[in-house]
């Protein structure tokens, strides 16, 4: 073989090899060669002094990388998540001022029990499963959907008097929350702040709880940490309404009504938080347009950072609203 074709053919096979060593290694940053330490050299914008990057192996998936059975252990498990704890709308009247972190799936729901005594009668009633379920979308946007179920009641006209029951299916919220504002370590005095734009669609069908027609509701909730321990949320928000059952032979009433809030949240430790509101329903073009006040307290629980417990009581400031009402409930975050 001529000299030139085996030094070409040496000089083929070389270049070859540069390129499948250089093809082997991973994309990142890279490392400085330890030969090298004890020269002075000056670093090019390629180069940096990083640890080198984790293998595929090595690093954890996301959780919106993760499997089915994936989020279903990690919504058993101590660990922190990433995300931090879970954080629900329920079961204050005041929603979360936070959305559900992208690619997340939250459930949230409960049981309600009302008392509802009043000169002529006394009213029972037993709302299930008020089921809310949120799903994170985009980094500042989450898809909701809260249905109150089924309201059982019980009315008895006259003290020792038969009890007649009634009820039906309640009409579904369908809409979004927008993360208005995120939280500002440096300027606290800003709320962290999101909106609740949505709908309630006439999903309880002949029911008479049903509205029958659609509902537009608006509320702007708002936030701010105090302290480590000590937080304060309100919310200011709008909901045009329709009621049909009001009587035989009487028309539907359709009227507004605007609502406040105010709660404030305490955190006993990492997984014990205490709360304590008030909020006021206030209404325009009713039968009746004379405002009601609420106050109500209760605890919440973590049993994961991805599952809670919690439980409530609260009562009317009047003599219309509510006497009594209290409940618990169950959320978990995947």
């Amino acid at each position: 073989m001529a000299p030139r074709v085996m030094v070409a053919r040496i000089t083929w096979l070389l270049v070859l090899a540069a390129g499948v060593s250089a093809g082997a290694q991973e994309p990142g940053p890279r490392v400085a060669d330890d030969s090298n330490a004890g020269e002075s050299q000056p670093a090019s914008p390629s180069q940096g002094t990083e640890e080198a990057a984790p293998s595929q192996s090595e690093k954890k998936p996301s959780p919106t990388e993760r499997s089915v059975l994936d989020r279903l252990w990690a919504s058993l498990s101590q660990e922190e998540d990433p995300d931090g704890p879970i954080s629900t709308d329920r079961p204050t009247f005041t929603p979360a001022y936070t959305v559900v972190p992208r690619g997340r799936v939250q459930f949230e729901s409960g049981f309600t029990f009302n008392n509802e005594p009043t000169s002529a009668s006394r009213t029972t009633l037993y709302d299930l499963p008020e089921l809310a379920m949120r799903i994170g979308l985009f980094n500042r946007v989450e898809l909701r959907t809260y249905w109150l179920g089924q309201t059982w009641t019980q009315t008895q006209s006259r003290p020792g008097g038969p009890w007649r029951l009634g009820g039906g299916l309640s009409d579904m919220e369908v809409g979004f929350k927008w993360q208005l504002l995120k939280p500002d370590k440096e300027k606290k005095w800003i709320p962290t702040t999101a909106l609740i734009t949505s709908i309630y669609a006439p999903t309880g069908g002949t029911s008479v709880l049903g509205s029958h027609t659609v509902e537009p509701y608006v509320n702007l909730i708002y936030g701010w940490s105090l302290t480590d321990k000590l937080t304060l949320a309100g919310s200011t928000g709008y909901l045009g309404m329709r009621v049909t059952d009001l009587g035989p032979g009487r028309p539907a009433d359709s009227f507004q009504r605007y609502h406040q809030s105010l709660v404030a949240f305490f955190s006993v430790n990492k997984r014990t938080t205490l709360f304590y509101e008030w909020y006021v329903w206030m209404f325009t073009n009713a039968a009746d347009n004379r405002p009601t006040h609420y106050m109500d307290g209760g605890i919440l629980y973590l049993l994961t950072p991805n599952m809670q417990l919690d439980l409530r009581a609260g009562f009317g400031l009047s003599g219309r609203p509510d006497d009594f009402f209290t409940g618990a409930g169950y959320s978990v975050r995947f």
